[in-house]
């Protein structure tokens, strides 16, 4: 069973027969940082809420280079591409620290979906937000500088921080996962941050 405060999060719209009977279909349980949920062209079986913790989605090179797309903080769905086409994962999620994630198996989540239209469509909103997060960092790696891409970074980690309102949750970056996450190398951030 999972919290009901990050589905409501989630899912505003749910009446409270709903939230509970979405609750019960989760199990959670606990994961060490550096856990794999998922790696690129495993056929996904189950859908992830990050309760808390924080995951990194990320895609690696043909040369084992790794682009981190997004650090996810709690409530976040993960795993959801596995709800449409193949249901196969193109990027590899993997805990940055201690988590707590609850699990619902793919097909069980879906006919929930079929039930309740209107937490598809949060899904939906879900996949949009984070399809428009892609983009923007598509566009900073084209039309930004090293620096431009770095600062625009350490201003979102900054605010992701003071969102959370805990010193306690404030994660440590290295150089190398700050150049994880805007396509480029540790030696260059060392440079631009001085």
């Amino acid at each position: 069973m999972t919290d009901r405060q990050h589905l409501l999060r989630l899912f505003p719209d749910l009446d409270p027969a709903a939230q509970a009977d979405l609750s019960a279909l989760w199990q959670v349980a606990t994961y060490p940082a550096g856990h794999i949920f998922h790696l690129p062209n495993e056929v996904g079986q189950y859908v992830f809420l990050l309760q808390q913790g924080r995951v990194r989605i990320y895609k690696l090179s043909a040369e084992g280079r790794a682009l981190t797309l997004l650090v996810l903080n709690p409530p976040s769905l993960f795993g959801e591409m596995t709800l449409v086409g193949s249901g196969t994962h193109d990027t590899c999620a993997e805990a940055m620290t201690n988590c707590v994630v609850a699990q619902i198996d793919r097909e069980t989540f879906r006919d929930f979906l079929n039930r309740y239209p209107g937490a598809a469509l949060d899904v939906m909103e879900l996949m949009g937000s984070r399809l428009r997060t892609m983009e923007q960092r598509l566009a900073d790696i084209a039309f930004k500088s090293v620096p431009q891409r770095l600062a625009a970074l350490l201003l979102d980690l900054a605010g992701d921080s003071v969102e959370e309102a805990a010193p306690a949750r404030l994660v440590r970056y290295t150089h190398q996962q700050l150049a994880e996450m805007i396509g480029t190398y540790r030696e260059t951030v060392t440079k631009a941050l001085g």
